[in-house]
């Protein structure tokens, strides 16, 4: 089999770690071409991962050009603000897309992208990639399976003790938003998910910020002091039109010991969270903790984080471009993602 030919458009330390490292893993493709406007990166990527001159990919500075070139895939690790334009470009070349989260800064230009891709048939599939840890898919499993019954409400939560600064999250024009856009998006989906991906019906929400109003600073956050311009805290409820619903939290600068992420959800007849993971059937008049039967050798056997994570999502990706299975990530859910980080910012801003 030819292998497929593949793109990647961001060579910061997210698209030399998740997509350049990964697709180098895949048996059926190649890193053809890379692409950034920082020379660095470039040689930065060139050195950790083509130290072999014969197998190197081309090289560039301008997206344009590397859509020039003959590719299967494009990969979009760049800042929000890039990503529709290029994800539309590369799928009206007749190439199949994998952007990073979040997909885009408005829900106008994620519905672009979605129509940029029932336009082309291509593949297209935003990276929620916490979809691709093994304790997700087992809680994914046992929902499905009926351990909770019928699922109705879920507590997306996202706790982060610090700011994301290996990127320029906290800058709003480059990354969309921080807590929310930058962070909590994934618990977001995953609590879709887990919800069985029902119809959006309302979102309302609030955001705020207090990194300003900090007394101190660690050396990291005082390099960011003057271009911070994003939320650091974030709630929201949500509503779906089956009467199912969704509360999210999203806070950046979080005491060290809830550094941590989640999804709780409850149904007509148990209850499931990942932190701690636990799964329970409510049988005989009580809740029945049925976690052993579905993690039988314990969380150390569950727990897929960092390269793992990302390792799943990029092979996924391909294995459907490869047209071997269906994306996982649906357009109706990169919609309903987008939807609900758009109501909750809406929310705020009119309060």
């Amino acid at each position: 089999m030819e292998k497929l030919r593949v793109g990647v458009v961001g060579c910061g330390r997210f698209g030399r770690t998740a997509y350049v490292r990964n697709i180098l893993t895949y048996p059926n493709a190649k890193v053809a071409a890379i692409c950034d406007v920082d020379a660095g990166r470039i040689e930065q990527t060139i050195d950790e991962h083509f130290p072999d001159e014969t197998s190197r990919p081309s090289v560039c500075d301008n997206y344009r050009d590397l859509l020039g070139e003959d590719l299967d895939v494009v990969m979009v690790a760049t800042m929000a603000d890039l990503r529709p334009e290029i994800t539309v470009a590369a799928l009206d070349r007749g190439m199949h897309v994998l952007a990073a989260k979040p997909m885009a800064f408005t829900l106008a230009e994620a519905e672009s992208m979605l129509e940029a891709a029932e336009r082309s048939g291509k593949r297209f599939m935003v990276g929620y990639n916490f979809r691709f840890q093994n304790d997700t898919e087992t809680m994914r499993r046992f929902i499905e399976d009926g351990g909770i019954g019928e699922p109705m409400f879920a507590r997306a939560w996202s706790h982060e003790a610090s700011v994301p600064t290996w990127g320029p999250h906290y800058i709003k024009k480059l990354s969309g938003g921080g807590s929310l856009a930058s962070t909590a998006v994934h618990v977001i989906d995953l609590a879709l998910w887990f919800l069985g991906s029902p119809t959006l019906e309302t979102v309302t929400g609030h955001t705020a910020s207090r990194f300003h109003d900090l007394p101190s600073y660690p050396e990291k956050l005082e390099a960011v002091r003057d271009t911070y311009d994003t939320e650091d805290i974030v709630s929201g409820h949500v509503k779906f039109k089956d009467g199912k619903s969704m509360t999210v939290e999203g806070m950046w600068l979080a005491p060290a010991p809830l550094n941590r992420k989640g999804v709780d959800v409850w149904g007509s007849a148990g209850y499931a969270t990942l932190d701690p993971f636990t799964l329970m059937s409510w049988q005989h008049g009580d809740y029945v903790d049925r976690t052993k039967e579905y993690a039988p050798y314990g969380m150390e056997t569950l727990s897929a984080y960092g390269r793992t994570r990302t390792t799943g999502e990029v092979h996924h990706f391909l294995d459907c471009c490869l047209g071997k299975t269906e994306p996982r990530i649906t357009p109706h859910e990169m919609w309903t993602n987008q939807a609900i980080v758009e109501g909750i910012y809406a929310g705020s801003s009119s309060s």
